[in-house]
């Protein structure tokens, strides 16, 4: 038995999420079809983030086990020769240990969501770019930031489900900041995991930190506070990028 590391990038816009669902396209179903076709077997394949409808990845890793040895080479070209047209690309393919698996080994993640005021030039970007209307103050911006970082219950940016009583809303923030690359401004986030929904609902929640409509003690201790404006809006899911994953 051999085990295969994929690590790809897709574009989301043309799925409905990473995970393999019955009747419409996801990027597993799109994996897992295509090695059906080439290796001629069933395949079952483990992706690292189980990305939202919408969602892209830079790096998304993904494994497989396979009872033969393959030519990494000629299944890459394969693969891309297929996958290629529907937003997929396999960066490369290599053997791996055989307890290696890309989700439960991944010790942390990092995503970026690109935001821009600049209407003119963000024009030719969408819908990989967030579009505001009201300046901001970046300063203000990373103050939200840094009052996010550490080790907390996320549950103010998390869906509220009261089935689940028992879910577990700690993540810890390692780190978050912007990079401004005019006309597009990143926000990224690493963390050892995310919950559903709660990237976009902390840019949206920076976003309107650095309009100035939350207060300043907030800012610095949002998980103190009584009550936490702005934390229930989604943003759109295509301007948000699965950067990385840390093994």
């Amino acid at each position: 038995m051999k085990n295969y590391l994929l690590i790809i990038q897709y574009i989301g816009s043309g799925f409905f999420g990473f995970q393999k669902q019955s009747g419409i396209p996801t990027v597993q179903n799109s994996l897992e079809g295509a090695l059906n076709t080439f290796l001629r077997k069933s395949i079952k394949v483990f992706g690292s983030s189980r990305t939202d409808r919408g969602v892209n990845a830079l790096n998304q890793y993904v494994n497989f086990y396979f009872d033969e040895e393959l030519n990494e080479v000629t299944l890459q070209r394969k693969l891309n020769s297929l996958l290629f047209k529907t937003g997929i690309y396999v960066k490369e393919i290599r053997s791996v240990d055989l307890a290696f698996h890309a989700r439960k080994s991944a010790k942390g993640k990092i995503y970026s969501y690109i935001i821009s005021e600049n209407r003119e030039n963000a024009l030719f970007m969408r819908p990989y770019v967030y579009v505001y209307s009201e300046a901001v103050d970046f300063s203000l911006m990373q103050a939200a930031l840094n009052g996010l970082k550490g080790k907390h219950d996320f549950s103010i940016f998390a869906n509220i489900d009261r089935t689940l009583k028992n879910r577990n809303n700690i993540c810890e923030l390692l780190s978050a900041g912007i990079i401004q690359k005019p006309p597009a401004t990143i926000i990224y986030f690493q963390g050892d995991r995310f919950l559903y929904h709660m990237v976009r609902r902390m840019v949206y929640y920076v976003l309107k930190a650095g309009q100035g409509k939350i207060s300043r003690v907030i800012l610095e201790d949002p998980f103190g506070a009584s009550e936490v404006p702005y934390t229930r809006q989604v943003l759109p899911g295509e301007p948000l990028f699965l950067v990385d994953v840390i093994y």
